[in-house]
Formats: structure tokens, C-alpha cells, sequence
């Protein structure tokens, strides 16, 4: 179960092998740990992972300027099922993955959701009919 509600985490990376933090008070503050295992489809580089849900906006020249996908690459495992939260900007959108039958409208100024389960590994063209023309396109990879 795959596609769900989509909801990008930022993992933020620390540097240096310096396990204290010194705050400039000479008390050293212990700094937790980077986690030791990372999900495989984080390891792809290009692409936004999901599990569980993930925010998408709908962007448009309405709003942000131009007709896009945020985030436009994504990626998620076999068998996970993700929740999409999709915002339109100032214009009418759709989120459609033809391969798998998804195709939810999003009217200007709303948000709507829709659960999706991949079952299948594969990359699968993620597009806004309306504007798929204009650039409005992304990939969802399933490993």
C-alpha cells in the first residue's frame, strides 16, 4: 500500500564528528545521534519519499508562477498505501496517475484527499490534464 497522504519530512544533516554542543557556556550539551538506518527509497536522491501521507500544492501562475507539481518526483515501496493532501493554488487542477486510474479533481483554492495503494514496482507519470501541456507533470517511482 503505497499512495496515501503525502507529507514531505525534512531530515536535516549535521556535520563535523564533535558529539557535544558548547553554546558558548562551557556546559556541553550531548547532540542526539544521526539515525543509523535510512528508508531505501530515500537513498535515490531525486525523489521526494513518501510513507504514510504527503502534501502536494498544485501550483499556478495564479499563485506561484508557474504550472507545477510540489514536490514533482516522488518515490514510495510496493505494497504501501500513501494519503495525498492536494492544495490548488488560484486555479482548477487534477491529480491523475492514467496507469493506475487515480484522477481527483482539485477546485482554485482547495484541498482534497485520496488514499492510493501501489501494488506494482515500476515509474508511473503523474500529470494535471488541464495543464500537462503546459509542463504540469511528475513521476512517482515505486521500488
Amino acid at each position: 500500500m503505497l499512495l496515501g497522504l503525502l507529507s514531505v519530512a525534512a531530515v536535516a544533516c549535521g556535520g563535523g564528528d564533535d558529539s557535544t554542543n558548547n553554546n558558548n557556556n562551557n556546559n556541553p550539551t550531548p547532540v542526539p545521534a544521526a539515525p543509523t538506518e535510512v528508508p531505501e527509497a530515500a537513498d535515490s536522491g531525486d525523489t521526494a519519499p513518501v510513507s504514510g501521507g504527503v502534501a502536494v500544492t498544485m501550483q499556478d501562475p495564479s499563485g506561484s508562477g508557474e504550472y507545477i507539481f510540489d514536490p514533482a518526483e516522488l518515490s514510495s515501496s510496493v505494497g504501501e498505501t500513501v494519503t495525498f493532501d492536494l492544495t490548488s493554488e488560484g486555479e482548477f487542477h487534477t491529480f491523475t496517475i492514467l496507469e493506475l486510474g487515480v484522477n481527483q479533481a482539485v477546485n482554485a483554492g482547495e484541498t482534497a484527499s485520496i488514499e492510493v495503494t501501489f501494488d506494482t514496482a515500476g515509474t508511473y507519470e503523474l500529470v494535471c490534464i488541464p495543464h500537462q501541456a503546459l509542463g504540469m507533470v511528475g513521476t512517482i517511482t515505486v521500488k
